[in-house]
This record gives C-alpha cells, sequence and structure tokens, in this order.
C-alpha cells in the first residue's frame, strides 16, 4: 500500500492526511467529510487531460490513488470511482468526436471548478442487458426532454453533473444511442431514497429520477453505435475503467483489514503470509489492467482481461478478508466497527455489473475465439 499511499499524496495533496483521523462509521455515512476533502484535495480533475487543467494521470498512477482512497474510505471509493469512470468515459466521448469548444470548456470546468460528475449509464436492472438505456429522449424546442431514472446513482446528492446514456429517436425510426451531460440543479431532477444496506452508505447511491428535463442540442453527444448492436470503442474504453476502479476500490479496502490483521500478530507467519499473498495478487493484478490501458490499445481483447482480472480478485478479496478477519478474532469483530464493515464491503465487488454469472457464456465463447459479448 505504500506505492498507493504515495500516489495519492502526489496527486491529491492533503486529502489522506483530512481524513486519516476520522472514524470510519463516520467517513462510510451519508454526509460524512470524505466528498468534501477530495473536492478540496482537486480529486475531480484527476483524469482530466493536463491541457484543460487536470492532472492528466495514467491509469497506473489512478488505480493507485483509487486504492489508497478504498482503505481510507470504501465509500468515498465508490463515489469517486464512478466520478472518475464517468469523467474517463466524457473525455474519450469528446476526444473522438467532432468536439465543439463548449465540450472541452465543460471539461476544463470539471477540473477548474471541482465539478462532480454522477453517472446514470445503464446497468444492473433486471431483466435488461447492461447496454440498454434506461432514459429516453424526444425532441423539444432547444433541444431534447429527457426522461428516466437510475438507481443506485452514486453521487446522487454531491454531484454538480450527470451523464446519462439516453435512447434518441433516430433518422431511420429505430433508437440510437446518445449520451446527455446534465447540470444537477436542471428542473426536473429529483432525488429519492434507495440505498438501505448500512455499508457503502457514504457513496450517495439514491435514485435520480429526470422528468421532462431540458438537454439543450449541444449537451446532448452522439457517439455513432446503434442501440443493440454491441459494444463500441468508447463503451469499453468506459467499460475497462470500470473495472478497474471498482477493482481497486475494494482491493483497497481489503488491504486495509489484512493490515489490521498484520499489526495484530495473530496466528503463524503462514496465516499472515496467506493474507498479504492474496492482497498482493489483487494488486498486481488490478495494475497489469492499468498498465494495459496505459498502452493505449483497449479492445474487446483488453476488455476480456480485465474483467477476468476483475473476477479473479472478486475471489481473491473474498479469501483474503476471511483470514485477515479470522486472525484478528472474535473479540476485535464483536468490539470493532470497522472489522464487520470491511468484512462485508470485501463482498461488494460481485454485486457490480456485469455479474460473474452472466458473463460465463461470453467469456467462455471469447476464449474458444470469439468476441466478447457484455450482457
Amino acid at each position: 500500500m505504500d506505492r498507493a499511499r504515495e500516489a495519492c499524496e502526489e496527486l491529491l495533496p492533503g486529502l489522506a492526511p483530512a481524513l486519516a483521523d476520522v472514524p470510519l462509521p463516520e467517513l462510510e455515512s451519508p454526509g460524512g467529510p470524505g466528498l468534501d476533502a477530495f473536492r478540496k484535495s482537486g480529486g475531480p480533475g484527476l483524469l482530466v487531460p493536463a491541457a484543460y487543467g487536470g492532472a492528466g494521470a495514467g491509469a497506473l498512477r489512478v488505480a493507485r490513488v483509487t486504492r489508497a482512497i478504498g482503505a481510507l474510505s470504501p465509500s468515498l471509493g465508490v463515489a469517486t470511482a464512478m466520478h472518475n469512470f464517468s469523467v474517463a468515459s466524457l473525455v474519450a466521448l469528446v476526444a473522438s468526436a467532432d468536439a465543439s469548444g463548449l465540450e472541452w470548456m465543460l471539461i476544463e470546468g470539471i477540473a477548474r471548478d471541482r465539478l462532480l460528475v454522477a453517472s446514470a449509464f445503464a446497468e444492473g436492472r433486471a431483466g435488461a442487458g447492461t447496454l440498454d438505456a434506461a432514459v429516453s429522449a424526444r425532441a423539444a424546442e432547444g433541444g431534447y426532454l429527457v426522461n428516466g431514472s437510475k438507481k443506485p446513482c452514486s453521487l446522487s446528492r454531491s454531484m454538480n453533473l450527470i451523464t446519462a446514456s439516453v435512447s434518441l429517436p433516430g433518422a431511420d425510426g429505430g433508437r440510437e444511442l446518445g449520451v446527455a451531460l446534465v447540470p444537477a440543479d436542471s428542473p426536473g431532477i429529483t432525488r429519492r431514497p434507495f440505498w438501505n444496506a448500512p455499508f457503502l452508505a457514504g457513496a450517495e447511491s439514491d435514485e435520480v429520477v429526470l422528468e421532462d428535463v431540458l438537454v439543450p442540442e449541444e449537451l446532448m453527444l452522439r457517439p455513432q453505435v446503434e442501440l443493440g448492436t454491441g459494444l463500441d470503442t468508447l463503451q469499453t474504453v468506459g467499460f475497462v475503467w470500470f473495472e478497474l476502479l471498482v477493482s481497486s476500490v475494494y482491493t483497497g479496502a481489503v488491504a486495509r483489514l489484512a493490515e489490521s490483521a498484520l499489526d495484530a500478530g495473530r496466528g503463524s507467519a503462514t496465516d499472515r503470509a496467506a493474507v498479504v499473498t492474496s492482497v498482493e495478487a489483487a494488486i498486481a493484478l488490478t495494475e497489469n489492467a492499468a498498465r494495459i490501458v496505459d498502452e493505449g490499445q483497449v479492445g474487446n481483447d483488453e476488455l476480456a482481461t480485465v474483467l477476468t482480472a476483475r473476477y479473479a480478485v472478486q475471489e481473491l478479496l473474498v479469501t483474503a478478508a476471511d483470514r485477515a478477519a479470522e486472525l484478528l478474532g472474535g473479540l476485535a469483530f464483536a468490539t470493532s466497527v470497522d472489522t464487520g464493515h470491511l468484512l462485508a464491503v470485501s463482498r461488494a465487488l460481485a454485486f457490480h455489473p456485469p455479474s460473474r454469472g452472466a458473463m460465463a457464456d461470453s467469456l467462455l465463447e471469447h476464449h474458444a475465439g470469439a468476441p466478447l459479448r457484455v450482457v
């Protein structure tokens, strides 16, 4: 974790010291100090290109920063991962399109004004594909009227901007994919309680509802992909960033639990080394995925590699957390809120899309030579 903490202090100076003495339950509750500290440290601009006022950090350094944040507060890790995933997707989208100056000014504003960006990209809805847009739009004077909802939507209370995948009417009568950039204070946006679990509540993952929200024409981006046709390059980049970031968050959270177990000095050297091995293996897998992103060639094969790493990390973290908690013992579990919380959080990577079960056939087909399908 030393490299992760060094990267965090270098890129987000003051974040870790500001939160180091805050009890974990406070950081994990809605309204805790984590997001404000993230803003003050310049976190919103982490993935904004340096030419537009951001840090322009590469994937490896961002993975390390995300791991450090996950160890400080898993809720903050999840919330900031969703922001960074949104920004990475937005930068890739604008860079690949015939973007106007306004779109680049918006990206510059994220870094300059330290804006938090939430994501309403489709994911995890029962009976629907991961890529199916949950928000629709119809043409109106001055732009589009957008309707739909996203739940859960991290940063629902603190967001300044929301990016939403939108089903748009196509020229031939079909539907096309659009990406709406919506200021969070736009008329027609409401929040509804959704997240009832006691874990990760600080990520503010409630429901965001959009009812006839007017999105100007210039804030509706149109990637060249038809709904239902599969992955294009931009969606692939988005998925790769998403899997990399969430894997890093939970690796950090479990690393914190592992450090507590090692500091306690209980159990045999073999038992403690087994915890270290599992956590270090998870770190190596996520950092390898980050290096792939930094190489700049992100396509179907790379997405399969990153997904495979994510599912392996998913298992490693559960094993490491179980062993660490066992080493800490029942008294620590009974008397420390942190132990039970981190043990529960160690399972949460499995709940992010796409699930391992949903992707099983697709991964097998891919390893037999077919393109990877995300379902």
